[in-house]
């Protein structure tokens, strides 16, 4: 997710240590310049199972620039459009933690898959019945939710940003923030953020560019005198 580019391109000397990939697919600490890691590639597995069972892209509703960047370092992550059972969200939250040290190695996710599928299926097992209430009442959410909503099948149908590329470029970032999680990260697992963190990040975002505009605009205005 972070090493390819087209093959048909030629980076020129000074981009060779640059970053390639597709930014929402690549860990916050790479984006800053960090080495390509083990845990980077669990980040990127943790987007592609939000990706498989939201039938999303991920942020396909914003442009994939600077501003995504500096929210994933903030602790952006996508947020699922259906309900999905606790413990397959807390997996994919632990993948995508800020931290790299935190992440699962993949013989833990690969443990972890392979004793949930064997406990679902066997009464006998401690994790039966989590593991099978969790499906069921996450089935009859979204059973609800598709007939209270005739217009819509559970949000597979979106469109676009016009500027949500999903296609490997080079991507040069500078003066990234240190990778953060959100406060409420593991607070709870009904989801990989909170609406509410989701919202304040927003916010300060649009503060950001506030003052980006004001610094231009004073620049600017010292230019002319």
């Amino acid at each position: 997710m972070g090493l390819c580019k087209p093959a048909n391109y030629n980076a020129p000397e000074n981009a060779k240590n640059k970053i390639y990939g597709i930014l929402p697919y690549i860990a916050p600490e790479i984006l800053r310049g960090q080495n390509y890691t083990k845990a980077a590639d669990i980040y990127s597995f943790g987007i592609i199972m939000y990706e498989v069972i939201s039938g999303l892209p991920p942020y396909y509703d914003v442009g994939h620039d600077i501003n995504l960047a500096v929210k994933i370092c903030k602790g952006l992550r996508p947020r699922f459009n259906i309900k999905v059972p606790k413990l397959i969200v807390h997996l994919i939250k632990k993948c995508l933690d800020a931290n790299q040290f935190n992440r699962p190695k993949a013989e833990e996710i690969e443990k972890t898959l392979g004793n949930w599928f064997r406990e679902s299926y066997d009464p006998k097992s401690n994790g039966y019945a989590e593991i099978n209430n969790q499906i069921e009442e996450a089935e009859i959410i979204n059973k609800k939710s598709l007939i209270n909503n005739s217009t819509t099948s559970l949000g597979i149908s979106y469109k676009t940003h016009s500027e949500a590329i999903y296609t490997s470029r080079l991507l040069n970032f500078s003066n990234l923030p240190e990778p953060k999680n959100s406060d409420d990260y593991y607070e709870k697992n009904n989801n990989i953020i909170s609406m509410k963190f989701s919202e304040s990040l927003q916010i300060d975002i649009s503060r950001l560019n506030i003052s980006k505009d004001d610094q231009n605009s004073k620049s600017e205005g010292k230019e002319k005198i």
